[in-house]
């Protein structure tokens, strides 16, 4: 019982938070409105709309230091897909490299929305480090270094501009897709994914729309977008901040939909997939992890009695286990 009411405590402080951070004004960057945007751009059908072009980025590594066991390499590049701020354009990033393996086996690392810090992801990557893997951590846009001026972090990510909204999706997969193709450029034999909340939804995106991605791991997604916009905690915080979008939201379900994790089919077998759920959730809708499993032909999956926050910051369960199954992504004859 007290575990459950400091995770839901801890949930709610921090939504209290981001509901401290108000916008400043409510902008539309695109006149002519989501349909003439989307405009022959097979925006229902992700496979098309997420295909991954090829190209690889010319990466500038702009600092490095030499840590215990890796080398930790700042990097950025030029997204290949612009939105309306510039400082958004360039993905910025960081690379854990295990000392003399610049080709080992790799996975980039999302955070979720509103993230502000890389504190925790940073600990998850020196976790892959161990586990014998290279890490790449990037900003998702508007996100640290690619904040918008005078904004908060993740302003933009969604906003009462429905258009810039399924704008940023397809960038953000789009700059995943690019450090996919760096990773594989440098001889990586295998990459995956590991992302958290909305992190993790984009992780899962990628996994199913990429065939370079062998693995993925996935902690607490909001599975169904429209879902989580109308019916989760984080939902309200969302018409809270774009009260426009929000009231015209119906409209838009069927694009949602298309892009749900429910309604898409992951690129690798299902052992191969790390699903993880907290009971205690106070922002994402656990029941529809879970239907997500069913979907996905029931995956490895945890479950914990923790909350949103908790589940990654104070889980050492989830931590051993994820270490533990990353044995069978090495050696796939171990036992999950």
């Amino acid at each position: 019982m007290i575990q459950k009411q400091f995770a839901k405590a801890l949930d709610g402080i921090s939504t209290l938070y981001m509901r401290t951070q108000k916008k400043k004004r409510h902008e539309i960057f695109f006149e002519g409105g989501i349909k003439e945007f989307l405009a022959g751009a097979d925006s229902l059908e992700p496979m098309k709309y997420f295909a991954n072009t090829g190209a690889v980025p010319e990466v500038t590594i702009t600092k490095s230091a030499r840590q215990r066991g890796y080398d930790l390499k700042f990097f950025r590049f030029e997204s290949f897909v612009k939105t309306p701020h510039e400082s958004n354009n360039t993905v910025h990033g960081r690379l854990y490299e295990i000392h003399g393996k610049p080709d080992a086996p790799a996975v980039v690392v999302l955070h979720g929305w509103h993230m502000e810090s890389y504190n925790f992801f940073d600990y998850y990557c020196r976790l892959l480090i161990r586990a014998g893997f290279n890490a790449v951590l990037i900003d998702l846009p508007y996100h640290m270094n690619r904040r918008a001026p005078h904004s908060f972090h993740g302003e933009f990510t969604v906003s009462d501009d429905p258009a810039l909204t399924f704008l940023v999706m397809h960038q953000s997969v789009s700059d995943v897709e690019a450090a996919i193709n760096w990773l594989k450029s440098r001889g990586a034999p295998l990459i995956g994914m590991f992302g958290v909340s909305y992190g993790a939804m984009l992780s899962g995106l990628v996994g199913c729309v990429e065939p370079s991605v062998s693995f993925m791991m996935l902690v607490v997604p909001p599975v169904d977008l429209y879902d989580f916009f109308t019916q989760s905690q984080l939902g309200r915080l969302f018409e809270n901040q774009n009260p426009v979008m929000f009231g015209e939201i119906a409209q838009y379900k069927e694009m949602f939909d298309s892009i749900s994790l429910l309604n898409l089919k992951p690129q690798m077998s299902p052992e191969r997939i790390f699903l993880a759920l907290a009971e205690y959730d106070g922002m994402v809708r656990s029941p529809k992890i879970d239907e997500l499993w069913r979907a996905w032909e029931r995956p490895y999956m945890e479950r914990y009695e923790h909350g949103h926050l908790s589940v990654i910051m104070l889980n050492p369960s989830m931590n051993r286990d994820m270490r533990r199954w990353l044995k069978t992504i090495h050696d796939p004859s171990a036992n999950a």
